[in-house]
């Protein structure tokens, strides 16, 4: 009876013996749709979205975090750019934040995961030099396992390539996981 009906209502047997969280960062309308998606944004998405459904069917805490940024930006609250690529399935956490680190808007996040059982955090989303890569130092300098996918995580070109920067990212956070 408990496996299947985990497999009916993931969300309801979240945080029963599963430690790992996957938190989507950013994953929001102003990253893969209209006129300034990242390269790559649909199949990053899609990749995202399988993603999701996988930590839901494994029962993992899922956390959407959500970038408000300042007034007169594509992704302020309540623009219509600022919503979640993704929906968040009843009893998913969404965090909201202004800070590029996560654990910087939200200072009791790591107590609230730990509370619940989480020890390890998986991140994926946008922008991998920025708001990923910082979250995931934080997630890390909290005290949570790290782990990052390099076919999880994008941003744009800049003085670097896309695919150049989001590698660079990568490398740095694996270090994360070796220390």
């Amino acid at each position: 009876y408990f496996i299947l009906h985990c497999v009916i209502t993931p969300v309801l047997c979240q945080n029963l013996a599963v430690t790992k969280a996957l938190m989507l960062v950013d994953v929001q309308f102003c990253m893969v749709f209209g006129q300034w998606p990242v390269p790559g944004a649909n199949e990053l998405l899609s990749r995202i979205g399988n993603r999701l459904l996988a930590a839901r069917e494994a029962g993992e805490t899922v956390v959407f975090v959500q970038n408000d940024a300042p007034e007169g930006e594509l992704d302020a609250p309540g623009m219509p750019y600022w919503q979640l690529a993704l929906q968040p399935a009843l009893g998913e956490l969404v965090v909201r934040k202004t800070h590029q680190n996560v654990f910087e808007s939200n200072p009791s996040l790591a107590s609230q995961l730990r509370d619940i059982g989480v020890s390890e955090i998986e991140l994926v989303g946008f922008q991998s030099e920025l708001c990923l890569r910082a979250s995931t130092i934080g997630a890390s300098n909290a005290g949570f396992q790290v782990s990052v996918s390099r076919d999880l995580h994008g941003t744009y070109d800049g003085d670097e390539s896309h695919t150049e920067i989001s590698d660079a990212v990568q490398r740095e956070l694996e270090a994360l996981t070796v220390e």
